[in-house]
């Protein structure tokens, strides 16, 4: 285990050749030296609790603002650490007066529930925020001290934060950048071409890295074709077009590894070939689709851009998208026909009737029952209810292991220091996994709290155990009753809801598609961009409520593959309905390529999408026809159809008042 421990943390150190990453190592380095000096200032000067926090909000900014190029990292670090650092420092002096401490509680849980509906770096912001709240107005680690130390030390931690992330990106600041956007050729399925272009504008907007993005958008959209034409085809024919599909991976595999470098001087033969001319050469028929020109002009496009690496930014196009966004948002979630705005106050109850008995018992060891009981609920997709009872159980196992570990370790307080420096080294897991964030908390807390009581440390954990178990019993007693309370269903009607979000998406498509040819439709495009708003977030959350009802192995895949395909295709098309009317009229063949396939036609080919425009229009239309071709798949696999490009039956119905002509 040792060995494959240290394998690990040599891969992780080492750069994509293998050689040593100097900055991966001074970021390790730093990180060892800043654990040991604070577990020995904190035992030697007494200073314990605020080099703890300290220590958490150097944790907890890292986790909220990192993951992308240093520039958009330190853009938002600028913005979040701040009230990230107040909170810490505020919270413990909101506990001197219980109603305002419970009433910060509900409005951030509440808030932060209805982050995911702005994108994925929101949402995470938003649980680490509060996850920080919880912990410092609940647990009672530092209430003994100074607002002006708190102050201090948090605002020490998010300085430390700071020059963490300068240290592990200074050297090459855009290398997370042109790893997204090489995924783009390594990673087939929809939604990463959204991430990686969200990643890419987040960044600057380069001109190479936009032209890799469309000529990439392009290869995939004519790569999906011939995947779908392949199943379509007779046996011989079949395999034909996916050897050709196998030779353009490998090709799109070399040129991945070229974007990720930092220069480029040439590219080796293997990023240079033809993936048709390969088949052709083992005996293959001469004749090609249509969608092979595709995936070789994409190709070229991707050549031409990493060779010759125009840094120059992308000049931004009039956007009214993101007010649009900002504003759709609101209208689609705050009601309650949205599953994310009833997850939220799901929450929110649970965490009230938490705080309330936080309050009455005014006990330390009740510093465990919130945070146990988000662990329970928050993790969970918007009306999950299954999966939360795995968790319940792991909470209250995890906490009395912990607290016979305190029982019989001598020391324990340095689980602390080892729990923070294993946080530090695991950030990619921590923005992935908010329940490790949580669990980590837990631990953190219980250790804290345990040594600094005055009782037995066998009472001691039979009460953190006792109170993780109320924690987490709240919150399964709120959920279920929630359900029978609001407009939610235990049962999930699967196909019906993938049904009513494809007409949905249709609609919006259909608005954006009439736009594009001259109508002007500026109260149907808001309405039909709400809806599928909703009605794709609401489908995002099927799945967890598949988990545990015995269809989690063939429904709950197709149901997750056709949430993620049309939620992105409703991202693309809502950027397409607010950007100007040049970028819609170019889109329009995609659009009714798109309509078709959604509407049940069985012909899937590449639209003639114009490749001398901006490469951001180009990037939108294909990806449009990339996400409709895993729309239809996983649409036919949710409803079971064996043979599905020549089986589609399903009848769409549009109400007159939102048809559009």
């Amino acid at each position: 285990m040792a060995r494959a421990v240290l394998t690990r943390a040599r891969g992780w150190m080492a750069t994509e050749a293998g050689a040593p990453d100097p900055r991966q190592r001074q970021y390790v380095l730093l990180v060892v030296l800043a654990v040991i000096a604070g577990t020995f200032a904190g035992g030697f000067f007494e200073l314990q609790t605020p080099v703890l926090l300290g220590a958490l909000t150097t944790v907890l900014a890292l986790t909220a603002t990192s993951g992308q190029a240093l520039r958009s990292d330190l853009r938002r670090f600028m913005w979040l650490t701040p009230a990230l650092v107040l909170m810490m420092a505020l919270g413990p002096m909101l506990t001197k007066v219980p109603v305002l401490a419970g009433l910060a509680v509900a409005v951030v849980v509440f808030g932060t529930g209805m982050l995911p509906a702005l994108g994925e770096h929101y949402r995470i912001g938003g649980q680490i925020f509060a996850a920080a709240t919880l912990v410092t107005t609940t647990t009672g680690i530092g209430n003994d001290q100074p607002f002006l130390v708190l102050l201090a030390s948090t605002a020490a931690g998010g300085l430390f934060a700071l020059l963490l992330r300068v240290i592990i990106g200074v050297g090459d600041p855009g290398h997370a950048t042109r790893v997204a956007v090489a995924r783009t050729l390594l990673t087939p399925g929809p939604g990463v071409l959204e991430s990686a272009s969200a990643a890419w504008r987040a960044d600057g907007s380069s001109t190479w890295l936009g032209q890799v993005l469309a000529g990439s958008a392009r290869f995939r959209a004519a790569r999906e074709t011939l995947l779908a034409q392949a199943q379509q085809s007779d046996r011989i024919e079949a395999e034909r077009l996916r050897e050709i599909v196998a030779e353009a991976d490998l090709v799109a595999s070399e040129l991945a590894r070229a974007i990720r470098s930092r220069a480029c001087t040439g590219l080796p033969m293997a990023a240079r070939r033809d993936p048709a001319q390969a088949v052709i050469a083992r005996g293959g028929r001469q004749d090609m689709p249509d969608a092979v020109a595709g995936v070789n002009q994409g190709l070229d496009r991707i050549r031409a851009a990493v060779v010759n690496r125009d840094e120059s930014p992308v000049p931004p196009a009039e956007d009214g998208a993101l007010r649009e966004r900002l504003l759709g948002a609101v209208r689609a979630h705050l009601s309650f026909r949205s599953s994310l705005f009833r997850h939220a106050l799901r929450c929110t109850l649970a965490v009230a009737v938490g705080m309330v008995i936080v309050l009455l018992l005014r006990d330390p060891s009740a510093s465990s029952l919130l945070l146990a009981l988000y662990v329970v609920l928050a993790p969970a997709a918007r009306d999950s209810m299954t999966g939360a009872l795995e968790r319940t159980g792991g909470a209250v196992l995890g906490v009395t292991a912990l607290a016979i570990l305190i029982t019989l370790l001598p020391g324990a307080y340095l689980l602390i220091p080892l729990v923070i420096g294993g946080m530090l080294l695991n950030m990619p897991r921590l923005r992935a996994e908010y329940q490790v964030v949580l669990g980590c908390l837990i631990v953190i807390t219980v250790v804290d709290q345990a040594m600094a009581l005055d009782r037995p440390l066998v009472n001691v954990g039979i009460s953190f155990a006792a109170n993780t178990a109320v924690g987490a019993a709240i919150a399964l007693i709120v959920g279920y009753v929630s359900y029978l309370v609001l407009p939610s269903s235990i049962v999930p009607d699967v196909r019906g809801a993938v049904r009513s979000t494809v007409w949905s998406v249709s609609e919006l498509l259909r608005s954006v598609r009439a736009s594009g040819q001259g109508a002007d439709l500026p109260k149907a495009l808001q309405a039909a961009n709400v809806l599928a708003l909703r009605r794709t977030q609401d489908l995002l959350g099927m799945p967890a409520l598949l988990d545990g009802t015995g269809e989690e192995t063939d429904d709950n895949h197709a149901t997750r593959a056709a949430a993620i395909a049309l939620d992105a295709l409703r991202q693309d098309v809502a950027t397409l309905a607010f950007r100007p009317a040049e970028e819609r009229k170019v889109a329009v063949p995609a659009l009714r390529a798109v309509d078709d396939l959604l509407g049940g036609k069985s012909t899937a080919k590449i639209p003639d999408i114009p490749a001398s425009g901006a490469p951001a229009s180009e990037l939108l239309a294909s990806s449009l026809v990339e996400n409709a071709l895993h729309a239809r798949q996983a649409i036919d696999r949710t409803f079971g159809y064996d043979n599905p490009w020549k089986s589609y039956t399903i009848s769409f119905v549009r109400p007159e008042r939102l048809h559009i002509r």
